[in-house]
Order: C-alpha cells, then sequence, then structure tokens
C-alpha cells in the first residue's frame, strides 16, 4: 500500500517540476527567513513569560511564545502557528519581520514596570493569564496615543479642515 501511493506522487512531480520546485523554493526561503528572525535576540525569550521557548507565533501581535502562553493565546482567542510545524504565508514573516517581541513590547508595555506586575514565571498559568489579558485584551500598558509612526496619514481635506 505505501509504495503503490508513492507511485501516485511521483508521476505529479514529473508533470510540474519548475512550478514545484518553485514553490518548493519559495518556502525554504520562508522558513529561513522565519527561523532567522526566531533567534532574534528580543525573540529568544517567550514575549509574555520568564520562558525561554519561543516555538509559537501569535499572528494578532506578531509575537513569539512558550507553549503554556500560546495555549491561553488560543483560549483568548488569538491565531496561533507552530514555528515547526505550520506553513507560514510571505505576508505573515514580514509582519514578524517588521514587529516581533521587542516592537510589541513597545506597543503594548510602554508604561508597564516590573514592581507593578512582574512579568510571569513559566509555570504560573493563572498569573500568565492575567498578563496576557492585562497586556492585549485591556492594553493597560500601551501608550494611551499612537507612536508616530503609527498614527494613520492625514488626507489632505483634513488637513485643509484642521487649520481652519
Amino acid at each position: 500500500r505505501g509504495s503503490s501511493h508513492r507511485q501516485r506522487e511521483v508521476p505529479r512531480l514529473e508533470e510540474k517540476p519548475g512550478r514545484r520546485m518553485s514553490q518548493k523554493s519559495k518556502e525554504e526561503k520562508i522558513v529561513k527567513l522565519l527561523k532567522e528572525i526566531q533567534k532574534r535576540p528580543d525573540n529568544k525569550q517567550c514575549a509574555d513569560c520568564t520562558s525561554r521557548g519561543n516555538q509559537y507565533v501569535v499572528l494578532n501581535f506578531n509575537v513569539f511564545a512558550c507553549t503554556t502562553c500560546s495555549g491561553i493565546h488560543r483560549e483568548i482567542p488569538h491565531r496561533i502557528k507552530s514555528v515547526g510545524m505550520s506553513t507560514f504565508k510571505q505576508e505573515e514573516v514580514d509582519a514578524l519581520d517588521a514587529g516581533g517581541n521587542d516592537v510589541a513590547k513597545g506597543l503594548y508595555m510602554a508604561s508597564w514596570t516590573q514592581e507593578e506586575f512582574p512579568m510571569p514565571g513559566e509555570d504560573d498559568t493563572a498569573k500568565i493569564k492575567q498578563f496576557i489579558n492585562a497586556k492585549y485584551v485591556n492594553k493597560r500598558w500601551a501608550p494611551r496615543t499612537p507612536p508616530p509612526q503609527q498614527a494613520p496619514p492625514q488626507l489632505p481635506q483634513q488637513q485643509q479642515f484642521q487649520q481652519q
């Protein structure tokens, strides 16, 4: 049975080798870039606890998270993908490249202090849930106004109206 299954796959590969190989090449480039982004110093630790594991991506915020935190994000529900087991689109990896844990920290933890709410330990699920809800859902530590580079551009009519 296993050998007949393999025989069916081989002709498909021979029918369109150029297309298949270019798709495979694209996927390999995406995976390579994803792994490079994952290895950046600010992405090595989970974005939401003290764990050094970062095998998951929270697509809503373009951050890397550990197994425990990814499970909590799924409950909220946020979109999660496994770095090693999922297929990523180019747009998702581009967003991670522009984002990452450090950028998210600036957006969601601008006024956060260790004294106010210590970063939860990787085994403290209850504290992690509180932290994730405070950070992303309630935006407890986010700046009250968006950073300049995040502000939407004004249309010419809006600028004229404001000057009058």
